[in-house]
């Protein structure tokens, strides 16, 4: 090419050369951008560099889309974990048949500064309105739920337009093919920087040889605060090593050497904290694993992804307090986690079992003893208090006790254990497990607010016949002064002055029934609209 061209500007000009940059950039992006969602951005070396890279990456774009449907059967349902083995135009391929439908619709677009010599065809690619408009289609995702809310144009290809004052958090990577400078290469970097839509960091490809450009304009920097500010990948491996040894070693330093083992893992997972911690480290070895792949430096590290990923995953369905590993995991990595923890028997995409499914009990019988057993029953009843203890405060709390006191008393003894669980899981699956002799036969509805006027006023004390009665009487006439209030949207924050009015309603129902004292009374009016907010829907329907 040196010698077909005279200048430096007709060698970066040259069509031949652009098209194989295009070639390059778009099988790194498929690779290592697209999965996550990003977009891109191109800086050529001049406006007809520009518009030569236009044609340069659709051609690349349809080389790319025929070399993956050429793909073999087998290579087109290659694991990720094999597939980061494969040379990088493999890699490309297959990722392109992975996402080929998004690929055919990705848009290429071209904005430059005009002038009066300009070739006609330029105007498209010159004219303001029309910039305007391609950058706020740029801004928005190329994937999400919502399909109106995407947009196809991944591409924005530049000269020096959008190198300052552009915020793209979108833009995760920017290709580089001209000579820049100090203050203006600083502001080129910071456009992909720029954070947000799940992205941490962004990443500059040098196709001119910037980076001793860089560090001159970095010097006029403190050394403080340009640390960090110019790093390769290849720095990302010590960083990725250290990460996976925080996380594996919350189960080596207490005992676990094998996460093959992982009822053990999960069971020490059974600690609150210690699960905070794991779900943390892990998220940052993953966040960096991504990062890493599919560069062949973090393929030791893929087996471990896979193992610690379903160790989090039987913890989250055990322990049911913990978030699904979702979108603040890079695409990459969630790929290979998830395939493998679903191969496992585990769909994080499906919430745990409740113990008030019907499949509770197979789930229940699978556990490979009784301590799991006993845990897996512990936390399903853990988890139904919290889900319904608005419903029925008093009641859950009992349960809640209830719980406390087996687990108190027999420890563990996992053989009897078990068995006075599933007594207890018995009587919250048939409704049973919060007797109250003392209470009448009133509709359902009426129960968690005569349960919490019964508990403000007497207590655990036992309760006269007369006095039950006044108590009844009185939780009836509350319960039917709030049904009558009750609207669609009732406890919007528009609908304030309402619910005030309910209040004052119900403070002077209890201030008749001199049952207690006015700031006891005042506690149990906040607390009976609690209840009545939570039971919203229920009530409705009488």
């Amino acid at each position: 090419i040196k010698k077909k061209y005279a200048t430096k500007g007709q060698i970066f000009e040259a069509p031949d050369l652009i098209r194989d940059k295009a070639r390059d950039m778009l099988r790194h992006y498929v690779t290592n951008i697209l999965p996550n969602g990003f977009k891109a951005q191109v800086v050529a070396y001049s406006r007809l560099a520009v518009v030569r890279y236009l044609d340069a990456f659709v051609g690349a774009r349809d080389e790319l889309l025929a070399q993956a449907n050429a793909l073999s059967t087998d290579d087109k349902t290659m694991d990720d974990e094999t597939l980061c083995r494969r040379a990088p135009a493999v890699q490309a391929q297959v990722q392109a048949w992975r996402y080929r439908e998004l690929l055919a619709r990705i848009e290429f677009v071209p904005i430059i500064s005009g002038s009066n010599n300009d070739d006609p065809g330029w105007k498209q690619w010159t004219d303001g309105a029309a910039q305007e408009l391609r950058i706020k289609r740029f801004k928005k995702p190329l994937i999400h739920a919502d399909p109106a809310k995407t947009d196809p144009l991944a591409f924005l290809i530049v000269k020096s337009m959008l190198l300052t004052g552009f915020d793209a958090p979108i833009e995760g990577v920017m290709y580089l093919d001209r000579p820049i400078r100090e203050a203006e290469l600083l502001q080129t970097i910071a456009r992909v920087n720029r954070t947000g839509h799940g992205k941490k960091f962004g990443i500059v490809v040098d196709y001119f040889g910037l980076a001793h450009h860089l560090k001159e304009a970095l010097k006029v920097y403190a050394d403080e605060d340009i640390d960090g500010a110019l790093q390769s990948l290849k720095d990302e491996i010590p960083v990725l090593r250290d990460r996976h040894l925080r996380v594996v070693d919350i189960f080596r330093s207490r005992g676990i050497d094998d996460l093959a083992d992982h009822e053990a893992c999960v069971e020490l997972l059974s600690n609150e904290r210690l699960r905070a911690e794991f779900a943390v480290k892990l998220k940052q070895f993953l966040d960096m694993l991504d990062v890493v792949l599919p560069r062949p430096e973090g393929l030791p590290f893929a087996p471990d992804a896979k193992r610690l990923a379903f160790i989090y995953a039987r913890a989250r369905n055990r322990y049911r307090d913990t978030p699904v590993l979702g979108k603040d995991i890079g695409a990459k990595v969630r790929k290979l986690i998830d395939d493998h923890v679903v191969s496992m028997g585990v769909d994080p995409k499906i919430p745990p079992v409740s113990l008030t499914d019907a499949d509770f009990g197979s789930k229940l019988a699978r556990e490979p003893n009784d301590r799991a057993k006993a845990s897996e029953m512990e936390h399903a009843i853990r988890a139904h208090i919290r889900q319904h203890l608005d419903q029925d405060p008093v009641a859950y709390r009992k349960l809640s006790e209830r719980l406390r006191e087996l687990l108190t008393k027999l420890g563990e003894q996992w053989d009897e254990l078990t068995k006075a669980l599933q007594g207890l899981v018995d009587e919250i699956r048939s409704g049973s497990a919060s007797p109250d002799p003392d209470m009448p036969d009133l509709p359902e509805h009426y129960g968690p607010f005569l349960r919490l006027i019964v508990d403000a006023a007497v207590g655990d004390r036992a309760l006269g016949e007369v006095e039950r009665k006044r108590l009844v009487d009185l939780a009836v006439e509350v319960v039917e002064t709030i049904v009558a209030e009750l609207v669609p949207n009732f406890w919007r924050p528009n609908r304030l002055p309402a619910q005030d009015a309910l209040g004052s309603r119900v403070f002077e129902i209890l201030m008749k029934s001199r049952l207690l004292p006015t700031p006891q009374i005042e506690a149990l009016v906040d607390k009976l609209m609690e209840l009545a907010r939570a039971n919203h829907e229920r009530l409705m329907k009488l």
